[in-house]
């Protein structure tokens, strides 16, 4: 099988150069950890916990989602995946898995559920091109061991893959898996980047990362507040300059008005946090270089 995403996503984002990637050529996602959670009581456990409606998942789904503190502010970003309706895996992004699953395993009380990092297998990553209607792997080629994830995006189809193999490591490839990810709206969530923003705030709205309906979760009522009283005033932005970097402040006629969340390793191109209303340019950087919105 080959999990799918849904529902279908295109890259909402605009991105200031074009891809240069070897298509079909696997490549390590070494800064992305696994979580395994699995009981008769895992399915319940993450709905209770987690932001988007994991019963929306059948076996070999995914979907984009994540975990809240009370206040409504965003402590993790992950996939999760639905191996079957007893075992899931979270697939995380830059953040290290150690303390969140430290954090999660605080609310299990006497669910009967397991959790823990699995180390038996590595993600890597694969770009085709965008519609390209080429099959990553054989059918049937999927287990609980080696699994696959399609991500459909309007610059780059791709595919994230867990297996007990890892692949050859190749940062470019990843810089650009990066990029991709930023120009979805989906942010890698480091440990300096938690407990500052919600999920309006990062715009995840666009990746249907988070339910309105599904009832309780931490920092449910939070979300639900700004969504029905429209009090979401920041958005996500893609932004390009020279020698951007995670958590500069970003200002307009010296006052300041937003803060880069991700960047590229060249700095030149990110993502950054600003008010819906931004003001005109000319920006800048807290280094004192030019930066541009990119639009389409």
């Amino acid at each position: 099988m080959v999990l799918l995403h849904h529902p279908s996503m295109v890259n909402p984002l605009s991105m200031p150069f074009k891809l240069n990637f070897s298509p079909g050529k696997p490549f390590a996602l070494s800064n992305h950890a696994l979580i395994r959670i699995h009981g008769v009581d895992a399915g319940a456990f993450l709905q209770a916990q987690c932001m988007n409606d994991v019963k929306q998942l059948g076996d070999g789904d995914w979907q984009y989602n994540g975990w809240l503190n009370p206040q409504g502010r965003v402590m993790a970003l992950f996939y999760l995946v639905r191996v079957s309706i007893d075992d899931f895996c979270m697939i995380v992004p830059e953040l290290p898995a150690e303390p969140l699953l430290a954090s999660l395993e605080r609310f299990k009380f006497r669910s009967k559920v397991n959790l823990s990092v699995d180390s038996s297998r590595r993600p890597s990553g694969t770009m085709l091109p965008a519609n390209s209607g080429q099959p990553a792997f054989a059918a049937g080629a999927d287990t609980r061991e080696a699994m696959t994830l399609k991500i459909s995006g309007r610059l780059a189809d791709r595919i994230l893959s867990i297996a007990p193999t890892a692949a050859a490591e190749d940062p470019e490839a990843m810089d650009q898996w990066h990029c991709l990810d930023m120009a979805a709206g989906w942010i890698w969530l480091s440990g300096s980047l938690q407990n500052r923003w919600t999920p309006q705030m990062l715009s995840l709205d666009r990746l249907h990362a988070f339910s309105l309906k599904k009832g309780c979760y931490p920092g449910q009522e939070i979300v639900a507040r700004t969504h029905y009283l429209g009090k979401s005033k920041r958005q996500l932005q893609s932004v390009q300059g020279i020698g951007l970097q995670t958590d500069q402040s970003l200002s307009a006629d010296g006052q300041e008005f937003g803060v880069v969340v991700n960047s590229n390793a060249t700095g030149s191109f990110a993502v950054a946090v600003v008010p819906a209303d931004a003001p005109p340019e000319p920006w800048s950087s807290a280094s004192g270089t030019a930066v541009s919105p990119v639009t389409d």
